[in-house]
């Protein structure tokens, strides 16, 4: 037994004496470059094989863009500085060869970040080469020497470009930074075990992949990506999962460059451990929702979850939880059977950004039984008043009803606080598909998006990343590059902004980045792929191509259009022109006739359509000055049209369908300041026999119901009164709004969920900037620069009435402004009679239209105020100007003098 023992006794000494030399001895002579690099660090890139690693990097055809970025361009300049000081002989590399090199990214203040190298030479022998740049900067630069911790720092300063370089010798490893803290820093973890360094905090990442391979291995930690995102962009809207913080995420890259693309694919870890606690389904989300993903979608979520409300359960959220609205969703959805009906397909889509507006966002549930889901979703806005009319929480959009809940980020209450941003939560069901906004403007846009085809599942561009989507993965995103910088560009915090801006173009060279995870054996496999294409720097003339390619001609001089409208038969678009003589014409487009009728005036008012017969035929409303016209497809007249109102000149009208059920109201105002709203059948209606303001409108009356609030009446008087009243034509409360200063411009409506929230924006002709918002309350108010007193001011909205443009127009000069005021761009004009339109298809596909009535030229302007056609259009009246994503066309419809004409633009 003592034998026993004694032997135990000895086999201990001897591993207690093993663990002693191996922490004190042979650990402390050949330390790992990791060792001495903190936890805090956002990233650590790890290769034998730094030289080659480098070269592959700036061989890469998206290097040229990027390389343009200062920290880039100091980086490759310093490496071959420090080539040649070793002697261009390839000594270098050799000393390079074969040793670990971890290169890791640190804060370094507020909103900065820098680098931190740290080379392990298994022989020391190697450290010559330093001694031998030491000796060659004597000339060319100065070397300081200083302690710190017993370890002597030597900074580097050369003559030519004033950078300094820290480093240091730590046994076997060389620290370098141009940031002298964090070499410090890493002395301090070499020698003070109580720090924590990257690599026993994700000891997982060194257990599943000890060394690195290849090219190298980027090791990443969830610490470091939430401080990232948090510096970078804090608001939690964009990326709520590396917000969290509280969880512990990492992975493991290997990275490989390929053709117009950089692959990252690696294990990830969660809390240390491989294996997510949610579990995939094979359907394809995508399949379900390509239809319904706007093109304006700059970054998409998307999720395919055997149960959905297991979404990141396992994480540890920050997200502030109200108990109370807990214990709602629970009693009032969950109980009742919300949970069963969905699928686990959801995504989340972030909308390209507005300047000076809220982050759109959309959220899409595909359901099994919509009917029941939608009615447990409406009695739960309505809460404890189950009593209220629905339609007081509702509105209705191009046929499509929509609702409203209150309660402040209903998902992310339902979803384990995920999928925040929405103050209010806006819904409505599509093709089985729960749609959820943060906006009622959110949500309109989303409708015509889909109205229109105008999304994913149609357009040429998003078929590679719809095949991508299609593969199985519980999680998975697509990002848009150019929409994704600009909205980052938006959201980010000061510091971040301004990079953001003086680098957009360097940045937009990554056009398409994917995200996918998914399960292989007992692993979470991630894989992302970033491509990139050469950064545009402006099409030459010879990339332009503007063609006529319809011509037809008139008896007379055309005066009016073309104004594009719907052929219910077969959905093309034609066109209303009106000549000299007031005839009115309807062509196809490709100019053919199909009808024309003589009026008693010149047309005054917009095209609208109209279903008056509710059978899906649309016929035609416009007005005169002194007639409001009702005609059919074959120019005949409605029964009772053309209305008229004796002793009055109408100057406005507009089209309204309250419930989208097709029982119309028009609403016209009149030379003298008073507002009339008619039936469909003409009959003036109670309350607005006439409703008379005090002076004439600046722009058509209208109405606007939002979800939440109700409906609004809206006229601007041009003497700076603004109005809004009830469906009865009585005066809301705080109205009218005084304005300071006379209104000649257009508006918009900003809605917002609230009457106190929701604003109305506009400019006086003085160049004044006014918000209004729906309790008459003036909220803002901003002067834009008056260069002299004959400036003009316009508000100008694109085709959509979802964004907008300021115009300063001077004798000589145009200035665009953005929604933020920042001029977009400015151009010498000489012409004292101008008008102004912006379209928009996409955030890079944007014209901005200037028609020059004086001289009768129309020119076509891009966001970088390049004038798209060479040679300008012939015309002094507005165009029509369409987008074909599938060919990346524009084309063009005008009228110049006697002759209506197409062209077609590729840009």
């Amino acid at each position: 037994m003592k034998k026993i023992i004694l032997v135990f006794s000895v086999l201990v000494c001897i591993g207690v004496a093993a663990v002693i030399v191996w922490k004190n001895i042979l650990k402390e002579t050949n330390p790992n470059a990791l060792e001495v690099i903190s936890a805090e660090a956002l990233f650590v890139f790890e290769t034998q094989e730094p030289v080659l690693a480098w070269n592959q990097l700036v061989s890469q055809p998206f290097w040229k863009s990027v390389s343009g970025i200062p920290s880039l361009k100091n980086a490759e300049n310093n490496l071959l500085f420090l080539d040649s000081l070793a002697g261009r002989s390839g000594i270098l590399q050799k000393n390079l060869k074969g040793n670990q090199l971890a290169i890791s990214l640190h804060p370094t203040g507020k909103e900065e970040f820098d680098f931190l190298y740290v080379l392990a030479y298994q022989n020391p022998e190697s450290f010559y080469l330093l001694e031998e740049i030491e000796r060659k900067i004597q000339s060319q630069g100065t070397i300081t020497s200083r302690n710190y911790s017993e370890i002597t720092i030597k900074e580097l300063k050369t003559n030519g470009n004033g950078v300094t370089l820290t480093y240091a010798k730590i046994d076997n490893l060389l620290a370098l930074s141009f940031t002298s803290f964090l070499v410090e820093d890493a002395i301090r973890h070499s020698q003070n075990d109580g720090l924590s360094v990257f690599s026993e905090q994700y000891e997982e990442l060194f257990k599943e992949l000890p060394t690195s391979k290849g090219l190298g291995v980027l090791r990443i930690g969830g610490s470091g990506l939430s401080g990232i995102a948090k510096v970078i962009t804090p608001e939690k809207n964009n990326f709520s999962v590396l917000h969290q913080g509280k969880t512990k995420l990492s992975a493991n890259f290997q990275i490989d460059f390929k053709e117009e693309k950089v692959s990252l694919d690696g294990t990830m870890f969660f809390d240390g451990e491989k294996k997510p606690s949610l579990k995939s389904i094979p359907t394809s989300t995508i399949e379900y929702f390509k239809n319904l993903i706007p093109s304006r979608t700059a970054i998409y979520f998307q999720y395919q979850l055997e149960d959905p409300f297991a979404l990141f359960s396992g994480f540890e959220s920050d997200f502030p939880f109200n108990s109370t609205v807990i214990g709602d969703i629970e009693t009032r959805l969950i109980k009742k059977g919300f949970a069963k009906y969905l699928t686990g397909h959801i995504a989340l889509l972030n909308m390209e950004k507005i300047s000076n507006e809220a982050q759109d966002k959309i959220l899409l549930l595909r359901t099994e039984n919509p009917n029941v889901q939608l009615e447990l979703l409406k009695k739960f806005g309505l809460g404890e008043n189950q009593q209220i009319d629905i339609l007081q929480l509702s509105d209705i959009h191009q046929g499509i009803e929509i609702f409203v809940i209150g309660t402040e980020e209903f998902p992310a209450h339902l979803f384990n606080g995920n999928f925040v941003g929405f103050g209010d939560t806006y819904f409505t069901i599509i093709e089985e598909i729960i749609v959820m906004a943060n906006s009622s403007k959110a949500m309109k846009l989303f409708i015509e998006d889909w109205k229109k085809g105008k999304n994913w599942g149609k357009s040429a561009n998003q078929e590679d990343i719809i095949r991508k989507l299609e593969e199985e993965s519980g999680f998975s995103f697509a990002l848009d590059g150019p929409k994704f910088w600009d909205t980052m560009e938006e959201s980010s915090s000061p510091g971040w902004k301004s990079f953001f801006q003086r680098y957009k173009q360097e940045l937009k060279t990554f056009d398409k980045i994917y995200l996918k995870t998914f399960e292989e054996g007992n692993d979470a496999k991630i894989h992302i792929e970033i491509s990139h294409k050469q950064t545009d720097l402006g099409p030459s003339d010879v990339d332009i191509s503007l063609i006529e390619n319809v011509s037809v001609a008139f008896e007379n001089r055309l005066v009016f259009g073309p104004v594009g409208i719907r052929n219910f038969n077969d959905n093309s678009v034609e066109f209303v022109v009106q000549d000299e003589m007031n005839r009115i014409f309807l062509l196809t487009n490709e100019g053919e006739e199909v009808f024309s009728l003589d009026l008693d005036g010149p047309i005054i008012s917009e095209i609208f359509q109209f279903d008056f017969y509710k059978n899906g035929k649309l016929q035609l409303l416009f007005a005169t000055n002194d007639k409001i016209y009702a005609i059919d497809r074959t120019g005949q007249p409605l029964v009772d049209f053309p209305l008229t109102y004796q002793n009055e000149t109408f100057t406005h009208l507009n089209l309204l369908d309250y419930e989208g059920n097709r029982n119309y109201r028009i609403f016209a105002s009149t030379q003298k300041g008073n507002l009339f709203l008619y039936d469909q059948y003409g009959e003036l209606l109670e309350g607005w026999d006439p409703k008379p303001i005090g002076s004439p409108l600046a722009v058509k009356p209208a109405h606007h119901r939002v979800a939440g609030i109700g409906d609004r009446m809206l006229a601007l008087g041009m003497k700076g009164n603004i109005h809004f009243f009830n469906r009865r034509g009585e005066e809301e409360a705080g109205s009218p709004v005084q304005v300071k200063g006379e209104l000649g411009s257009d508006y918009i409506l900003l809605e917002r969920g609230t009457s106190k929230e929701t604003q109305l924006v506009t400019v006086t002709k003085e160049g004044e900037v006014v918000m209004v918002n729906l309790l008459g309350e003036i909220t803002f108010r901003n002067q834009l620069l008056r260069p002299d007193r004959e400036s003009r001011f316009y508000l100008i909205k694109d085709q959509e009435e979802g964004r907008y443009l300021f115009v300063v127009h001077e004798y000589n000069k145009i200035t665009v402004l953005d929604a933020d005021y920042k001029e977009v761009f400015s151009k010498p004009i000489m012409s004292e009679d101008l008008q102004f339109q912006y379209y928009t298809f996409g955030q890079d596909k944007s014209i901005f239209v200037v028609v020059d009535k004086v001289q009768e030229f129309v020119y076509l302007y891009d966001f970088e105020g390049r004038l798209i056609n060479p040679v300008p259009i012939t015309g002094s009246q507005k165009v029509d100007v369409t987008y074909l994503p599938s060919q990346n066309e524009y084309l063009i419809y005008a009228i110049s003098g006697k002759e209506f004409k197409r062209f077609s633009l590729r840009y």
